[in-house]
């Protein structure tokens, strides 16, 4: 029997740039899966695109640290914005867990709204999902959906919850060095680890204006390299993996 691969590109909805390059390593390469940042600029583009790819599995990908909320966060926001200072409150304890509930339940319904359908699986953009004091919120949120969730075992003293996930998760094909032997490498690194199920991050885009602005951008072009090369859809296959998304857990 086959090992599952999901190779997952995050934050759907970015730019046009980085849909744009979502949708090429998906036509074109092993992407199978995204996630999908409902505040983004370019979501409604997104949610058009994704129309005519009814393969690729759409996830939501929670916000916490970008752009404006979907409803009143006075306690995460500073100027009606989200923003990375998300950790800085949760070192202080000083995290609004009473106002993240809702803002949970605003951006899944947007995204049901936008894409005409659930989920296939909800991340979240620059992990915050996976914060401890956050992490029970969007897990039972989850499973009262019936929707599976990113779990990066690799954070230790998380509660348990009876969530859907695959059995690893990696966001080790990530930074300057982006290579297919970086890719395989992660892959044969969960292999070792006797991982039936497991999910590659990636972050595959077009180069344009908002892209930019990121932190992290020019590794998105070599990933996009990367991820559409004929060779690392040979080797996965080679590997026995089933390339497949969230519907397939």
């Amino acid at each position: 029997m086959e090992n599952l691969l999901i190779v997952n590109a995050d934050d759907f909805g970015l730019s046009k740039g980085q849909n744009y390059g979502i949708v090429e390593a998906c036509r074109n390469g092993v992407v199978t899966s995204t996630t999908a940042l409902i505040n983004g600029e370019a979501v409604e583009h997104a949610a058009q695109l994704s129309r005519d790819l009814p393969d690729l599995g759409v996830g939501m990908h929670f916000v916490l640290t970008l752009g404006m909320p979907l409803s009143t966060m006075p306690g995460l926001t500073r100027d009606g914005q989200l923003g990375k200072w998300i950790w800085e409150l949760a070192e202080q304890g000083a995290l609004p867990l009473d106002q993240i509930p809702r803002e949970l339940d605003c951006q899944f319904n947007r995204f049901v709204d936008l894409f005409g359908r659930e989920p296939t699986h909800i991340d979240s953009h620059h992990h915050v999902h996976m914060i401890p004091a956050i992490f029970p919120i969007v897990a039972e949120f989850a499973q009262r959906k019936g929707v599976p969730m990113r779990i990066d075992r690799e954070v230790h003293g998380l509660p348990s919850f009876s969530v859907l996930s695959t059995e690893g998760f990696s966001s080790a094909f990530y930074g300057e060095e982006i290579s297919e032997g970086l890719f395989l490498q992660t892959l044969d690194e969960s292999a070792a680890r006797g991982e039936k199920s497991v999910e590659i991050m990636a972050h595959p885009a077009f180069v344009d204006n908002i892209v930019r602005k990121s932190a992290y951008c020019w590794p998105r072009l070599a990933e996009l390299d990367v991820l559409t090369s004929a060779s690392l859809k040979y080797a996965i296959a080679e590997r026995g993996y089933c390339l497949g998304t969230f519907r397939d857990l």
